[in-house]
């Protein structure tokens, strides 16, 4: 995703309001040591979407935090 980002630049303007809104419904996941909650825990193959839907959910989980750091850094970046 941040490759795509940094090829393809957002339109200042139309854009910006969308990716500042998708940012701040992402913030409150944030706590004040920067772990990530609500973070699905690594999954195996399944045909079955409720088996996705079930999965534990973890704070500070490592298949969260780099998603948002690399939104951070392609928001920096702008």
């Amino acid at each position: 995703m941040v490759g795509r980002i940094k090829r393809c630049r957002l339109v200042e303007g139309i854009y910006t309001p969308i990716a500042r809104k998708a940012w701040m419904a992402l913030v409150p996941y944030v706590d004040e040591d920067g772990a990530v909650a609500e973070v699905c825990v690594g999954t195996n193959k399944k045909n079955d979407k409720q088996y996705y839907y079930d999965r534990p959910r973890r704070k500070g989980d490592y298949h969260g935090q780099a998603p948002y750091l690399w939104c951070v850094n392609a928001l920096l970046e702008k």
